[in-house]
């Protein structure tokens, strides 16, 4: 033990003797037969290093020892790895966790033990010894430094510092704690993130970025592109609420806050006109849109938000046509004066099933549309001539060859309608069937051959063609 510290020792033991009374300088250097400056000095070191605590009266200063945890516990409790040499590089203090981060055996001596023959792992590698050195000769060092074992790929960072003893002479701190979890936490947010700008710049529908307030703070390249516009500047000198023709609808997506799907307009022509933003595309233009809030980790009101877009004009007046379309096949299918029969082919054309009917096939068949719809041909009419009517829609079928049917009932009682028709396949596979009440020709010539009822038929026929064309 040095001089300083045999002082020291007894200075701290007389003090813990006297405790909870403090002692005078005078009283000390009594009690110990040392000089008065001499004592001054050491409680002077001791009290800066917090190993006493000093308090006043008057003129007076009386010392007793400081009420702190130990610095011992203390230093075992800090979870970084913490290694203390003196200036020729022996251990005077280590800690638990550098015990443990080493994997060193807790019976082993380490105090006074050189450090660089202790053969550490860590303390192997030539950088992190030549970073110590020069520490030693007071040289340029290194504060930190990152070191990866090979055997474990585990990664380390370890921090460098001087150190003063009480007695005034230098030593070295070195402090060590594993950052793999950290770096690779780390490692992998990188790489998310490059995921997603890989995303945000690729991706085929338009992203844009915003505030609350309708600031626009970042789009991809494919919005641009859909927005008819060059580069960023076009569109942030705009609003995300010029982009929608309806401002309510963006405004209650933001108050609501929560994942959404709609459909927004945008009049490109307006854009330009009020808004001066540069877009090369004109007319309206439809998006299907979905809108999200961005919510950070803890939660709370979000003040930023996205909307992925993607431009759905062509499908939506492709829908317009086809749906105007429908109307008027609709219109025609159901107002036509003739009949309409559609049938669904089952058995390979064995049996026919009821599709659609319009109004006057009700009115020839005197049965309502709900009562065919999704019943088989031949169950509802048992009486139709067979197999006359069955091979000629399975020809029809096949060779997908119109065909003209002789008058027929689908009844066999006196009142049951005379019916021509002209059948013919559809696109989707099902057959259709024009349908003409011929009755009155049929029963006017009643006692005529069948075949000049099938010309008064062919007659009503071309006429029905007429019409249709």
């Amino acid at each position: 033990m040095s001089e300083y510290q045999d002082k020291f020792s007894k200075i701290i033991d007389l003090l813990e003797d006297q405790a909870p009374q403090g002692l005078s300088i005078s009283a000390i250097a009594r009690e110990l037969g040392m000089n008065r400056a001499t004592v001054s000095k050491y409680l002077e070191m001791l009290q800066s290093s917090g190993d006493v605590s000093m308090q006043r009266f008057g003129r007076s200063k009386l010392y007793t020892p400081a009420q702190r945890v130990p610095l011992s516990e203390l230093f075992d409790r800090l979870s970084n790895a913490i290694v203390i040499l003196d200036a020729d590089l022996h251990i005077l203090m280590v800690n638990t966790s550098f015990i443990k981060t080493l994997g060193i055996h807790r019976e082993r001596n380490l105090i006074g033990a050189s450090l660089f023959d202790l053969n550490l792992r860590i303390f192997s590698d030539p950088a992190i010894r030549r970073n110590i050195e020069r520490i030693r000769q007071s040289g340029t060092y290194l504060a930190e430094m990152q070191h990866i074992e090979d055997s474990t790929n585990h990664i380390y960072l370890l921090e460098f510092a001087p150190t003063v003893s009480h007695v005034g002479k230098p030593g070295i701190m070195v402090s060590l704690r594993d950052i793999t979890a950290w770096k690779n936490a780390e490692a992998a947010l990188k790489n998310s993130e490059k995921k997603i700008r890989t995303i945000f710049g690729t991706v085929p529908s338009g992203i844009v970025l915003f505030t609350a307030d309708g600031t626009i703070l970042n789009a991809n390249r494919a919005s641009l592109e859909l927005l008819g516009l060059k580069t960023f500047q076009e569109l942030v000198s705009g609003n995300i609420f010029d982009i929608s023709c309806y401002k309510g609808k963006v405004l209650e997506l933001i108050r609501q806050g929560k994942v959404a799907e709609t459909e927004l307009a945008c009049d490109f022509d307006r854009l330009r006109r009020e808004q001066r933003i540069p877009s090369t595309r004109s007319g309206i233009a439809y998006f299907d849109i979905v809108f999200t809030p961005i919510t950070l980790d803890g939660g709370g009101v979000p003040h930023e938000f996205a909307i992925l877009f993607k431009d759905v004009t062509t499908e939506r007046l492709a829908r317009k046509e086809l749906a105007f379309k429908e109307t008027r096949y609709r219109s025609f299918f159901e107002n036509t004066c003739n009949g309409v029969l559609i049938y669904e082919p089952i058995n390979d054309g064995g049996e026919y099933i009821f599709k659609d009917v319009n109004r006057a096939t009700e009115k020839i068949l005197q049965m309502k549309k709900q009562d065919l719809i999704g019943r088989k041909l031949f169950e509802v009419f048992p009486d139709l001539p067979d197999p006359d009517v069955r091979d000629a829609l399975i020809r029809v079928l096949k060779t997908e060859k119109p065909e003209f049917l002789l008058p027929l009932q689908y009844r066999k009682e006196e009142d049951s309608p005379w019916i021509w028709h002209y059948i013919f396949k559809l696109p989707s596979g099902e057959i259709a069937s024009f349908m003409i009440d011929v009755s009155d020709a049929v029963r006017k010539d009643a006692g005529a051959p069948l075949q000049a009822c099938s010309a008064r038929g062919k007659h009503s026929r071309d006429r029905a063609g007429s019409s249709l064309s």
